[in-house]
């Protein structure tokens, strides 16, 4: 018997399409209904993360102000909306977090990550860019972030960032 490693089995029992409780695991990101054999998938998300230098060299770090990894660090960035790019979603994400506007984005890697809400788990592949930013001094704290820092790359501490992403971005940064 193989054992299918989907972090959502415990969750997902009825079918959305005929209603029946008879809805089981296919694969780590699909179920299938016994039923009627609707195949219900959970496909991956993208998302944006935003590394953002001042003139210092020193990169903007945020707080997270809710759950998942509430109080932890992040860099500021979120999940693109549908029928939005990657680089919109930067843009409006680093606008409606940090009230900043954004003037240049180079992609810099990308790294899969889960990110689990209210006990669903989805598959997320996050898109780092590298961001400029021409004025800042109208940042200010919004949306769902608590604090801003800006800290020399150099001195990142992984272990206060809450998910698995930016930790991977860290090491890819100390490597450039």
């Amino acid at each position: 018997m193989i054992v299918l490693n989907n972090p959502n089995i415990h969750l997902f029992r009825y079918c959305p399409h005929c209603g029946r409780k008879n809805l089981a695991v296919s694969d780590k990101k699909s179920f299938l209904c016994g039923s009627c054999n609707f195949k219900f998938y959970l496909n991956t998300a993208a998302a944006g993360i935003a590394l953002i230098f001042n003139k210092n060299n020193e990169i903007l770090i945020t707080e997270r102000k809710y759950n998942p990894a509430k109080g932890l660090l992040d860099f500021p960035g979120g999940f693109v909306d549908p029928g939005e790019s990657i680089d919109k979603c930067q843009i409006r994400e680093v606008k409606e977090e940090l009230n900043l506007d954004i003037s240049s984005l180079d992609y810099f890697c990308s790294v899969p990550n889960t990110y689990t809400y209210k006990e669903v788990t989805y598959s997320i592949t996050d898109f780092a860019f590298i961001c400029g930013v021409n004025d800042f001094r109208p940042i200010k704290a919004r949306d769902d972030i608590s604090k801003f820092y800006f800290i020399k790359p150099a001195k990142l501490d992984k272990n206060r960032f809450g998910l698995d992403s930016p930790k991977i971005i860290i090491d890819r940064l100390r490597e450039e």
